[in-house]
């Protein structure tokens, strides 16, 4: 590694503001999120989009260096399904459920690799430049606003790769500036699936080639630059009435949600270890029945259909079931906090416009009330600034439950709304994420996780004066399952960022752990100095206004085109 030559300092930041590489940024990433890189269960259709960005990737680094770089696709290793880090794709399951082998789901699939020579033809690359091109679902196309691009990957993860693009021309300006190359070249390794573990990083990482070699890995990092991350697992809780005709698997879902809730309070209490505090815990509910859309996004929509009454007095239970789903927002909205005090900076708006919607709705019959359970979307790591649907109508939904205390013969039913099949509340699938800190091991997360849904259903049974079985409940861990990972502050990665930052004028914070996890720690398990740094915010990620500002997108193209340039020195 290299001090930063001056010039090059005052070429990067004079190209990186200008006009001219704001438009281009803002040009190629509007082409980029144009692509619709959601994975899916047709896998043709996984390939042929993924292979249509690295096209544009490929045409735009051959522009930027004039033939200069050598490029790969490598296909997807399969030896990664033995790997503890592979996760299972499950989006690839067919109606039955059932995941195909590795070799159908990646076949024909690649990662993509460009390498960038140095002026040293000899010397072996010395450094890795990394971003991912999957995103979550929904897949919703570009849109400009000004200086913001939204569009699902506008942040997550397509702004970095734009990033990277317009770090290749910022390198080409100081070749024809100032007669410069950087000293050694360097590797740019985009990949597949990290949003559901990072199955193209664990094929990508066994390249012997550059064993060891620093990387910076790009992700939504909000420009901040960090040595470590929280680790997570996803769960899926299976939640059946067992053989008992009075019961459903809907109506233990709330007991099981405020449980594992609770229990993550317990793991964020309990985390004090370097770099990482209560804030890098996180417990998210994703996805239950028909809603949701991934279980590392924050639930912005539930609905139900709910029909009370009772041989005595079905007016005064039904007044009852209000105020105990009333009593029990409340109860949600002095824990999590009201959202609709607070104004979202994607659309200058409330957060939440209002918490819910309570209506009769005649096509459901005589008594039954349609509910709507609003929240505010965005990813899993951002959920204390969300606003999640899933556990707000757990909390509603409880309280609606609690009435059976008073009204032992009340009958109440509960079904999800806009799924007119009645056999749906009996066996329910929940899934979500728990967030953790290297003070708890995964495995003891996963345990905890399990033994607490268990606690929800055993309180439902209490409840409802039913006998707990073991079959009302299944956890698993079928999903992502990334550990966390810690490295120096002082790794090299991490000291030429400095040096980038001091070279830009940006302040260098006060370092601590990232607040979500990445594919950071499959290379830093293999050996190889880690620092992670992106544009865009973790809030705006994953969300329905998914946006990056093309100003933060600049920024960044400049602090890794001269951190790159100090380990390529």
């Amino acid at each position: 590694m290299a001090p930063l030559d001056s010039q090059v300092v005052d070429i990067v930041r004079s190209v990186a503001g200008s006009e001219g590489h704001g438009e281009y940024l803002r040009r190629i990433l509007t082409e980029l999120v144009a692509i619709n890189t959601v994975p899916q269960a047709d896998l043709a259709a996984n390939r042929q989009r993924e292979q249509a960005l690295f096209d544009v990737v490929e045409r735009e680094i051959r522009a930027a260096l004039d033939g200069q770089v050598r490029f790969e696709r490598p296909a997807i290793d399969l030896a990664i399904a033995s790997d503890p880090a592979y996760a299972t794709p499950a989006y690839a399951a067919n109606g039955r459920g059932n995941v195909p082998p590795p070799e159908k789901v990646y076949a024909g699939r690649t990662n993509f690799l460009a390498i960038v020579p140095g002026e040293d033809s000899g010397a072996p690359p010395a450094a890795i430049l990394h971003a991912h091109i999957d995103v979550v679902p929904p897949w919703f196309g570009p849109r400009l606003e000004g200086n913001r691009v939204y569009g699902r990957g506008a942040c997550d993860d397509k702004s970095q790769i734009a990033a990277v693009l317009g770090q290749l021309r910022l390198i080409r300006e100081v070749m024809e500036r100032a007669g410069r190359s950087p000293r050694r070249g360097f590797v740019i390794q985009l990949t597949l699936d990290e949003e559901i573990g990072g199955n193209g990083s664990a094929s990508m990482v066994r390249d012997p080639r550059f064993a060891g070699l620093p990387v910076i890995m790009l992700d939504s990092s909000n420009l901040v630059p960090y040595c470590a991350h929280r680790g997570a697992v996803y769960y899926r809780c299976r939640l059946s009435a067992s053989s008992h005709p009075r019961t459903s698997g809907l109506e233990i879902l709330p007991f099981v949600v405020l449980e594992l809730e609770t229990e993550g309070r317990r793991i964020a209490r309990e985390t004090n270890c370097e770099l990482f505090d209560y804030r890098h815990v996180q417990t998210n509910q994703g996805m239950v029945g028909p809603f949701g859309r991934h279980p590392g996004s924050v639930c912005d929509h539930v609905a139900f259909e709910l029909t009370a009454g009772s041989r005595s007095d079905s007016r005064a239970i039904q007044r009852q079931v209000i105020q105990s789903m009333s009593e029990g927002l409340q109860e949600y909205l002095d824990l999590y906090g009201d959202k609709r005090l607070v104004t979202d900076p994607a659309t200058g708006r409330p957060k939440v416009e209002r918490h819910f919607d309570l209506r009769p709705d005649p096509a459901l019959g005589i008594g039954t009330l349609r509910l709507d359970v609003w929240g505010k979307s965005g990813h899993m790591a951002a959920v204390r600034d969300c606003d999640n649907a899933i556990t707000k109508a757990a909390w509603m939904l409880r309280g609606v439950l609690q009435v059976h205390k008073t009204y032992p013969d009340a009958r109440i039913d509960i079904l999800f709304g806009d799924v007119h099949d009645t056999t749906d509340v009996h066996a329910v699938e929940l899934q979500g994420g728990q967030g953790f800190a290297p003070c708890h091991k995964m495995k003891e997360v996963m345990e905890r996780l399990a033994r607490a849904a268990r606690r929800g259903a055993k309180e439902y049974c209490l409840l409802r004066q039913v006998p707990f079985e073991e079959n009302m409940i299944e956890t698993t861990f079928d999903r992502l399952h990334n550990d966390a990972y810690a490295d120096s502050p002082d790794s090299p990665p991490m000291r030429m960022l400095k040096a980038a930052f001091e070279a830009m004028g940006e302040p260098w914070p006060t370092l601590k752990a990232w607040e979500t996890s990445c594919d950071a720690r499959i290379y830093h398990h293999r050996g190889h100095p880690v620092a992670i740094i992106g544009a865009g915010a973790l809030e705006a990620c994953h969300s329905d206004h998914e946006y990056v500002e093309i100003p933060d997108v600049q920024k960044l193209s400049a602090l890794t085109t001269l951190a790159t340039w100090g380990l390529t020195g």
